[in-house]
């Protein structure tokens, strides 16, 4: 599909999706906690604004240096239903370093999970997901879109609003949309793997924050954040 209709369809879709929002206060996609441990004052919340700064990675699994991150509840993987998340961030930060923002995690170790969102140095969104073999000691690399989104996420301070749908199918996989501002950036779509040896998730949550390769400087806000249950009308 060429950008040009799949942006014209997401929009679409989008109207319907805020028309069926339903209240998620009590979903356990909407509660959140810290993951693992942080260095002291790395994640604070006032009202509906959480303030992530700069904290070496103190979880015992990840080969990336720094992590500042909350994480949802679980769900079970052959959960069905749609979800929107959605927030304002706001990044400051003098280096271009690249980092995630949001992920849909299981637990696994030793490969990325099924979904990342990682802000690459050029502020463009890229889509990444592995599939964890034989307990870590392979990672295969799985293309969720052919492409990078359009426009880009600051480091100036700027406030951008930041929408990620998921639909889950009920089978281990789902269905991930992107919007930046309220433009549809990119989207993919998951299955659970197939291959002999892969890890079968035995549970899905999600997670956002700032996980980087390297330690670097850096204050990001996000605002009203929250993650409703909706339906999606096609």
């Amino acid at each position: 599909m060429a950008y040009v209709e799949l942006k014209l369809f997401a929009v679409a879709l989008l109207v319907l999706v805020l028309a069926q929002a339903i209240p998620a206060q009590a979903l356990p996609l909407n509660q959140w906690s810290i993951s693992c441990s942080v260095g002291k004052d790395a994640i604070k919340r006032r009202a509906n604004v959480w303030t992530f700064r700069t904290s070496k990675n103190k979880c015992s699994n990840g080969s990336w240096k720094q992590r500042a991150e909350i994480r949802t509840d679980k769900i079970s993987p052959n959960h069905k239903g749609a979800y929107l998340f959605r927030t304002t961030v706001a990044m400051t930060a003098r280096r271009r370093e690249k980092f995630d923002i949001f992920q849909i995690h299981d637990g696994r170790s030793g490969c990325a999970p099924p979904l990342k969102l990682t802000v690459l140095g050029s502020g463009q969104i890229e889509l990444v997901s592995e599939i964890n073999k034989n307990s870590g000691k392979r990672c295969i690399r799985t293309r969720l879109s052919s492409r990078f989104s359009r426009d880009r996420l600051k480091r100036d301070g700027t406030e951008q609003e930041l929408k990620v749908l998921v639909e889950f199918d009920g089978r281990g996989g789902f269905v991930a949309t992107v919007w930046i501002d309220g433009v549809v950036q990119i989207s993919g779509t998951y299955k659970s793997p197939s291959i002999k040896g892969a890890y079968k998730s035995r549970h899905f949550y999600f997670k956002h924050g700032v996980y980087s390769p390297k330690i670097f400087t850096y204050e990001m806000t996000s605002r009203g954040m929250k993650v409703a249950k909706v339906r999606v009308i096609r």
